[in-house]
């Protein structure tokens, strides 16, 4: 009797020994599995920010290359226009000594060309307050049919003509010449000046 009890007994401890084998075997498993598992989301969630800290960082650096691109260009752009209004200036220049060198040549074009487009003879020109001291005591010798204004006007050079009413004018005054030559002179001054030049790059 006490033979079997006792190897009922052991049975039993052996049977539980066994499971208890087993569902330590089936935790260590489940344990492994969700390690694994944490590892993978852990490794899944770090490419994740990873790569968001990525597409951050290359979107900040476009934004910055490109403020700096739009700062670069604004700054070119300035200086284009110092460059062209230089030239501007360097042509007024080059216009008023040409005009003070051969003045009465000069203005006795515009006005022979400024009389050819009116029908009247009832004229008046217009110079600037140099020009006047210098061709008002000469003035019948350069042109009969064009009365010299005792008013002068406030410009470089050149000459203003107006019928009596002044209601038509032939404005062929330095700054008259650059209005109606605006688009034209920057166009060749622009082309000559960045003919070379290469656009910036776009992101």
């Amino acid at each position: 009797m006490n033979s079997q009890l006792e190897e009922l007994e052991n049975a039993i401890h052996q049977r539980a020994q066994t499971l208890a084998d087993t569902h330590l075997q089936t935790a260590k498993e489940q344990r492994d599995k969700i390690l694994a598992d944490s590892a993978k989301r852990l490794q899944q969630q770090e490419n994740r920010e990873t790569e968001i800290a990525k597409a951050a960082a290359s979107q900040e650096y476009r934004r910055r290359v490109q403020a700096s691109e739009i700062k670069m260009q604004t700054e070119l752009d300035q200086l284009r226009w110092q460059l062209v209004q230089s030239v501007l200036t360097d042509l007024q220049e080059h216009f008023q000594q040409l005009s003070s060198q051969e003045t009465t040549d000069l203005l006795k074009q515009y006005l022979k060309h400024a009389a050819s487009l009116f029908d009247s003879n009832d004229l008046v020109a217009v110079v600037n307050e140099h020009d006047h001291a210098l061709l008002a005591p000469k003035w019948d010798e350069i042109i009969k049919n064009i009365v010299l204004s005792s008013t002068t006007g406030n410009f470089t050079c050149g000459v203003l003509v107006h019928n009596q009413a002044d209601r038509i004018r032939i404005d062929n005054t330095f700054e008259g010449l650059i209005a109606r030559l605006e688009n034209e002179l920057y166009q060749i001054i622009s082309a000559q000046l960045f003919a070379s030049a290469t656009p910036t790059r776009n992101i």
